[in-house]
């Protein structure tokens, strides 16, 4: 059997990672379709506001057999400013499996890339979260609850099973959580956005500021993250309050559970109740209205979130999440990993996941 090579990918290299991603994307059925394109992956690696990723390889015989993808941030942790990576887009193709390749390949790249950083993150899949914890000596935080807010109960119900009375049931149970929403005032209002204003950057960042860990949301984080593709399907919406700004959310409109749903991909707020108003009056404006939305989907490290639940949303038990997200971090020095083994310094929403 010819040598297994580990090396950091090279720029010629890349035409030949892009085809090696096509093969594991076509074996594994991945959900990110756009993710073997020349211009996502250097939207996704070159593009972010470090201008920085490390991305690593497996070589065998002269042809990509893995990869490992670690894009940089800046992470604040205790008011100081430190460079994460986040590890992302990992794999080996179907044939080199089991055959201890991706603990090779994992324990080159992190003994590598952590020369350039203080920590890393993730949320591996079932697959590689072992190699993680027991290789890697990574630390886990958590897994994040899911909470969804159903809208339209009979598609997510037949979504499971089949039965023709789901409709008028549906419907009652539409009714039955529509008692929970929280109506707006006179004064307040729903508004959309279409750019990441003043506004929109202050309230962010107050409400970052309330948690010891988090990635920065700046304004060339938010506007790489979510305003860089032309195609993108996102849309910022807010709730204001006598015109002041008092909840925002950046949401995406996707297909789980095999319906139309809102998927609530990061968020800032002054108070709970602002963000519960927010999310249960959303879908009365007239550009969700024509998307056929069955739910609301929410999740993230966030101080009380399970508030949310006063509102009619509903955590969904683990086993019937799509896809767990688990937060694992490994640290450069022991001081830093015992501020984040406390899981409410950390500030985490689906920003921070790179598939959606």
């Amino acid at each position: 059997m010819s040598k297994i090579l580990f090396r950091r990918l090279s720029k010629h290299e890349i035409p030949s990672l892009l085809k090696t991603i096509k093969i594991i994307k076509n074996e594994t059925k991945s959900y990110d379709k756009n993710i073997d394109k020349i211009d996502y992956w250097k939207w996704k690696y070159k593009q972010l506001p470090s201008k920085k990723s490390l991305v690593y390889v497996a070589i065998k015989k002269n042809k990509i057999i893995g990869y490992y993808h670690i894009p940089v941030y800046d992470f604040i942790i205790k008011k100081k400013k430190y460079k994460i990576g986040s590890i992302q887009s990992v794999a080996v193709t179907k044939k080199f499996r089991d055959k201890n390749i991706f603990r090779g390949l994992s324990n080159f790249a992190n003994s590598d890339a952590i020369r350039y950083l203080d920590l890393f993150y993730t949320f591996p899949n079932n697959k590689s979260i072992h190699t993680f914890l027991k290789y890697d000596n990574f630390h886990h935080i958590i897994k994040l609850p899911f909470y969804i807010y159903p809208i339209k109960s009979a598609n997510l119900i037949k979504s499971k099973v089949k039965f023709y009375g789901f409709n008028l049931v549906g419907r009652l149970v539409d009714y039955f959580f529509k008692l929970f929403s929280n109506k707006l005032d006179r004064d307040e209002k729903i508004v959309f956005f279409n750019n990441f204003e003043n506004k929109i950057l202050y309230l962010f960042s107050r409400f970052n500021k309330k948690y010891d860990s988090y990635i920065k949301r700046s304004f060339s984080f938010l506007s790489w993250r979510y305003n860089k593709l032309s195609k993108s399907k996102y849309r910022i919406v807010g709730l204001e309050k006598n015109n002041k700004l008092k909840s925002v959310a950046i949401i995406k409109i996707d297909k789980i559970f095999k319906c139309k749903g809102i998927i609530v991909m990061d968020f800032a707020y002054t108070e709970l109740e602002y963000l519960r108003k927010l999310l249960t009056n959303i879908t009365s404006s007239k550009f969700l209205k024509s998307n056929n939305i069955s739910f609301i989907l929410i999740t993230g490290i966030v101080h009380n979130l399970d508030q949310i639940q006063k509102s009619g949303f509903l955590k969904i038990p683990s086993n019937l999440v799509p896809r767990n997200l688990n937060l694992l971090f490994k640290s450069r020095t022991k001081s830093l990993s015992n501020l984040l083994k406390n899981k409410k310094s950390w500030l985490i929403t689906l920003s921070d996941w790179d598939v959606f």
